[in-house]
């Protein structure tokens, strides 16, 4: 099977603006939900033709990636430019990630449309699907840490609480968890950063040989 081919990356500051555009007009567009949305009333309303709009954003899934990413770009702007205020590594992150996920209330239908190819593109595009992630793990690190440094253990925990966190939103968005549901999970998920580092390396210890953290 064929992998999809990821859009031109913009180089000149026109390019960066009509890109920058398009992603603008989709957050809007999209916000209503996907399913209304064609590639053609895009580049209407960013003011492109479809033939540049293809040239930069070979689908609707690539379209919504660069929204995503582009909304983690800004977030880590507002994140890295202050220390996370808080007494623990647990009660930063909880904290933080229970703000990403009220935003996400607030734009329930941008946010299904969102993470859908986040999870059914089977690592299509994969470079933008890893920058996404390891961006929003940047931001994890930078709250957790607040300015000082994370155990070895806690490290390896980060993903795990950001799949955990992943998880929640996923089953809110389908309607199996309600929204005190997906918020009591996503807490449960920021305790593990509290279990003792001989907790952490005994379980690390029983898994997997080839099971990977980070």
């Amino acid at each position: 099977m064929t992998q999809p081919t990821a859009g031109a990356i913009p180089v000149t500051p026109a390019q960066r603006e009509r890109y920058d555009r398009v992603v603008a007009a989709a957050e809007v567009l999209f916000a209503g939900g996907e399913e209304a949305v064609q590639m053609k009333d895009l580049a209407q309303v960013a003011g492109l033709s479809v033939a540049t709009l293809y040239r930069y954003f070979p689908s609707k899934d690539y379209v919504l990636l660069a929204v995503s990413l582009a909304r983690y770009q800004e977030a880590a702007r507002k994140v890295f430019a202050r220390i996370p205020l808080g007494d623990s590594v647990r009660e930063r992150v909880t904290d933080h990630l229970m703000r990403e996920f009220r935003a996400q209330q607030r734009t329930q239908d941008l946010t299904v449309a969102l993470t859908r190819p986040m999870n059914e593109t089977s690592r299509s595009y994969s470079a933008i699907l890893e920058a996404i992630e390891h961006l929003h793990l940047q931001i994890v690190r930078h709250v957790a840490a607040a300015g000082g440094s994370l155990s070895e253990q806690q490290e390896k925990l980060l993903p795990v609480v950001i799949d955990i966190f992943n998880a929640a939103s996923l089953h809110w968005q389908a309607g199996d968890f309600s929204v005190s549901e997906a918020q009591a999970q996503i807490e449960v998920g920021c305790r593990l950063l509290e279990l003792p580092d001989e907790v952490v390396d005994s379980a690390l210890e029983r898994a997997a040989p080839d099971m990977r953290f980070g």
